[in-house]
């Protein structure tokens, strides 16, 4: 039997402001320490207020052990800082370190964020594997702004070697870009399937079944759409007023319109990779043989509505000097929420009691590690 259960959101923007304003004014008098207690009070309060088939999501992680990581990983780099001053030649290993040190941060802080998270008391869990984070994280994360930044010294050498041959220098910038282009859709990708396919409930495990080539559709419509749509508003600009690109109201008229399409492809990009990716994620037991799925997802967000939402909440925020910023998250958050729906196949309550009762009699819970949480 196939039941579906609709996400709900419970969060009020007033209530979410005194959660917000204390959490700023705390950090801000405790230079930052109360970040960690703050981290946990804006998890608990999202996650206590998603629910799904009459029942809250809980972040139950203890901000001391958030903070003892973040002093672990201060300490760390101020110390290689320190000894830089007087072994200068360690320099050179400063960001090589940092580059050593963030895929093992990146995991642990998965880890962490994971196993504290849970539902009718059964914790999720992130299961990935260190070589593959070092791979995913430096491959697809850490080598993207550097591909980025070669592809822009191969332009600027281009023009100098090319400026008078407009033939190769336009061939040269459309190779650059469809290799930039490749990369930022096998990246995205690639990130994205590397979260959910790690990602376990109990002893359930998430598989993300959107293939790359529906990545490239997606990523396609939206690269063609806003080259045209950015193609025809500069060739109108021109055409119509040389005083489009000077500073003035021209100016700002044109910063605004690119702005709301960068907005607008944002939002285009969001939903569609959204929908794409949930629904086509099974919660599968794949202790069976074959593998059965038991829980599934829908998601039904919707490109104009989120870009609006994206452009009154921008507008709202910036207004208000930040005041309406709690505004803007619940209202975002509710947004997304409510437009997802969970798919049982079969009972909702039998499948979540069976894979507790898995959990316990497989294995217990690892005992209370050190475990590095870095974000803010």
């Amino acid at each position: 039997m196939n039941t579906r259960q609709a996400f709900e959101f419970h969060g009020e923007a007033a209530e979410y402001f005194r959660v917000w304003i204390v959490n700023l004014f705390l950090s801000i008098v405790t230079l930052g320490i109360y970040s960690a207690w703050a981290k946990v009070r804006n998890k608990q309060y999202f996650y206590g207020n998603t629910r799904v088939a009459a029942s809250a999501f809980e972040y139950t992680a203890e901000p001391l052990t958030i903070l003892k990581g973040r002093i672990l990983v201060v300490a760390v780099l101020s110390l290689f800082s320190l000894l830089a001053e007087y072994y200068p030649l360690l320099d050179a290993f400063y960001l090589p370190l940092i580059l050593l040190i963030l895929p093992w941060l990146v995991l642990r802080g998965l880890v962490f964020n994971a196993r504290y998270s849970s539902y009718r008391n059964l914790h999720f869990s992130f299961t990935g594997k260190l070589l593959n984070t070092y791979a995913v994280v430096l491959i697809l994360g850490m080598l993207t702004p550097l591909l980025i930044v070669f592809s822009a010294y191969f332009l600027w050498m281009g023009s100098r070697s090319y400026a008078s041959d407009m033939s190769n220098m336009s061939g040269l910038v459309l190779g650059v870009t469809l290799l930039l282009f490749i990369w930022w859709v096998v990246a995205s990708y690639y990130l994205r399937q590397y979260y959910v396919n790690n990602s376990r409930y109990g002893r359930l495990s998430f598989v993300m079944l959107a293939s790359l080539k529906q990545f490239f559709i997606i990523f396609g419509i939206a690269a063609v759409s806003f080259s045209a749509a950015l193609l025809l508003f500069l060739m109108t600009a021109i055409n119509t007023a040389a005083t489009s690109f000077q500073m003035g109201p021209g100016m700002t008229y044109s910063i605004s319109i690119i702005f709301i399409m960068l907005l607008y492809l944002r939002a285009y990009l969001k939903v569609h990779v959204f929908n794409q990716v949930w629904n086509m994620t099974r919660l599968t037991d794949i202790q069976d043989q074959p593998p059965t799925q038991l829980l599934s997802f829908s998601a039904e967000l919707k490109v104009n509505a989120l870009f609006f939402i994206y452009l009154t909440n921008i507008m709202a925020s910036a207004v208000s000097l930040g005041l309406l910023i709690p505004w803007a998250r619940v209202r975002l958050a509710r947004y997304q929420i409510e437009r997802m729906t969970l798919l049982s196949h079969g009972d909702l309550d039998r499948i979540i009691a069976d894979e507790k009762n898995k959990v316990d009699s497989f294995a217990g819970e690892m005992g209370d590690l050190l475990d590095i949480d870095i974000s803010l």
